[in-house]
């Protein structure tokens, strides 16, 4: 089976953080030969240019970009495994919030790869709506928290970095159900103090359509089973819409935004065993 040589992954990481490759030679302790021919055995390896040389230095091109993610996740993995051979792998508790609607049916999957590839994880995870999860964190129950900010109205969270994730956003209900009938739009929501029930009631007011609270789902989960139940329309984000459930078609159903998932990290002052498992985990999302 085919793979990458962990020096030559050492000595690409060396030198796309050290700008040159004389500079990155000195990291690994490497002379500036040796590393040249690493890389090139790794460029052969992976077939594509990894790194653009000029007068300057060097800068990753766009594989070498995908590739450099990759490669740290293998050398933490790797200085992992030979931790825990030796008995010496430090366990680091963290307290992991997840907006409700991040990829819900992927959530298994996600906490599955994490436990599977940081071992010195012992997560503690907590499903709820982003307003929750951000307040959580905050105020200290949670050391990293993944939030949903609707685009267009949302000013960033403190302390969260760069979008991870954009997501359109729509409105969405059981595949074939007939609205024309109704005088007032039956809305099926999360309770008001979640992004999307707060932007629905909004979007629809401000376009005229009169509408009503049908059903009130605590989660996600019951909210896709109350759509599907064709109890009436909602708001989810694109990864959400599940098995049964179609964009709804209508005139009286305004434009909405799109929608971006925020990885808050944990403070600068927090200990470095929570630091690098919030980049772990932000190498994971992204």
């Amino acid at each position: 089976m085919a793979s990458f040589d962990l020096d030559q992954l050492k000595a690409f990481v060396a030198v796309a953080d050290a700008g040159s490759i004389s500079a990155g030679a000195a990291q690994v302790f490497r002379s500036q030969s040796a590393i040249s021919e690493q890389l090139q055995k790794l460029e052969r390896a992976a077939g594509a240019v990894l790194l653009l040389r000029s007068r300057q230095g060097v800068a990753p091109t766009a594989a070498g970009q995908r590739l450099l993610a990759h490669a740290r996740q293998l050398l933490a993995l790797g200085e992992l495994a030979l931790h825990d051979v030796r008995r010496e792998l430090r366990r680091t508790d963290l307290r992991l919030g997840i907006s409700d609607y991040y990829r819900p049916d992927e959530i298994a999957g996600l906490l599955r790869h994490l436990a599977r590839h940081c071992p010195q994880l012992r997560l503690q995870v907590a499903l709820g709506t982003s307003a929750a999860i951000a307040r959580g964190h905050a105020e200290g129950a949670y050391d990293v928290a993944l939030i949903m900010q609707v685009e267009s109205t949302a000013t960033r969270a403190a302390g969260a970095g760069a979008p991870l994730r954009r997501e359109a956003l729509a409105w969405v209900a059981a595949a074939g159900l007939d609205l024309r009938a109704e005088e007032e739009l039956p809305l099926v929501l999360l309770p008001p103090d979640c992004a999307l029930h707060r932007l629905a009631v909004e979007r629809l007011r401000k376009h005229r359509s009169a509408c009503r609270l049908a059903h009130q789902a605590s989660g996600v989960a019951g909210l896709q089973a109350a759509l599907r139940a064709g109890l009436g329309v909602g708001c989810l984000n694109a990864s959400a819409i599940g098995d049964g459930l179609a964009v709804a078609q209508s005139p009286r159903l305004p434009a909405l935004p799109g929608c971006s998932f925020r990885l808050i990290l944990p403070s600068p002052g927090a200990n470095a065993a929570l630091r690098e498992a919030g980049a772990a985990l932000h190498a994971y999302f992204a």
